[in-house]
């Protein structure tokens, strides 16, 4: 098992300062800035979408078109992006529409489909592509409880196979009463999964991240306040390599940069990127009242005890229900909606920018 077996109590996890030497000169201020770098102008436009790369390609599935639209699309587009910058209708018969759905990668050939939205209800059904075999099938499960829908949630696979799924939309009475963690469990090729009930123990969330790191799950955002929840006994199914975040953290502890005083502020629909040391935060819709679009914010999360929060400078590129994607160490963004109105297109990569 990749977890423990164990049902752990999640952590909200404090903001610390770090202790200096009595001559040491410090800021607050921001000592590394980035900013995103159009790569591929022209593609597929979503917002509340996912994105994954299989054997070397990126694949995007589903989302809106338009904000505040209620009907997913059920468009899918391949990108080779080591030999082409266009995108790929990927037209194969079978995919379903869906928006604020999961999707996680299995025995990098299958991507699958978790949840979602579907036009009429948000739905726990599980949906699968196979690249090898240019296919699209539905897959069985049991468990999920009736009455209760699955979106906006996050799922990340485990070193055993096990999905653990977390957080979700609907009341606090439904979520109460069915709980929003579960591990999945199941087989692909088998084609047939089920939900169990993992704890009830995590605070309430939707539009939320959730990374496995270093056998533990840290869920940001979702919520108003409680930023950071951190539990112990999970192991990763994927790797989380990322020689750009460790660049980042290694010019901040070199330089005078302090840790943030206090928290950020809390968001959702935000995107993460993470190594083994850190965690990278970009965009999202804040819920401190001083923005009404998305934001470009962007802070780093030190991986350490006590853990630190650093403040990156804010990008030219605010956005919100956009993907995450790292391929050949690059780290990119894809679509997601800006303003109050503008649901975006292009393929974007992390770069340093010199002050």
């Amino acid at each position: 098992m990749a977890s423990t077996g164990k049902k752990e109590k999640l952590t909200h996890l404090p903001v610390s300062s770090r202790k200096l030497q009595p001559s040491t000169s410090i800021s607050n201020a921001a000592c590394v800035s980035l900013d995103w770098e159009v790569v591929v102008p022209l593609g597929p436009k979503a917002a509340f979408h996912v994105g994954v790369v299989i054997r070397g390609s990126i694949y995007i599935h589903g989302g809106i078109l338009t904000v505040g639209s209620t009907q997913p699309t059920d468009q899918f587009y391949k990108l080779s992006l080591g030999s082409s910058t266009m995108w790929e209708k990927v037209r194969t018969p079978g995919s379903p529409a869906r928006s604020n759905h999961s999707a996680v990668v299995v025995d990098d050939r299958y991507m699958l489909l978790v949840g979602g939205w579907d036009g009429r209800r948000r739905v726990p059904d599980l949906n699968v592509y196979d690249v090898q075999e240019d296919l699209w099938f539905p897959v069985k499960h049991t468990g999920f409880p009736d009455g209760a829908g699955l979106s906006s949630h996050t799922a990340n696979i485990l070193a055993n196979g096990d999905i653990i799924i977390v957080g979700r939309e609907g009341s606090l009475r439904i979520q109460r009463r069915h709980g929003n963690a579960y591990i999945l469990s199941g087989s692909v090729q088998k084609r047939e999964f089920v939900y169990k009930e993992y704890s009830r123990e995590v605070t309430s969330r939707s539009g939320h991240t959730a990374d496995v790191i270093n056998n533990c799950i840290y869920i940001i955002g979702g919520r108003s306040d409680k930023l950071l929840e951190k539990a112990n006994g999970f192991k990763s199914g994927s790797s989380s390599s990322c020689t750009i975040l460790t660049d980042i953290l290694d010019r901040i502890e070199s330089s005078c940069q302090g840790a943030m005083s206090k928290l950020p502020c809390g968001r959702k629909n935000h995107i993460t990127v993470v190594n083994d040391r850190s965690i990278l935060v970009h965009g999202g819709e804040t819920f401190d009242g001083k923005s009404r679009e998305p934001v470009g914010e962007m802070f780093l999360i030190a991986l350490q005890s006590p853990t630190y929060f650093y403040k990156i400078d804010a990008t030219r590129v605010g956005r919100a229900g956009h993907v995450s994607l790292v391929m050949n160490n690059k780290v990119l963004l894809h679509g997601g909606f800006s303003g109050r109105s503008c649901v975006h297109s292009d393929l974007c990569q992390l770069k340093f920018v010199t002050k």
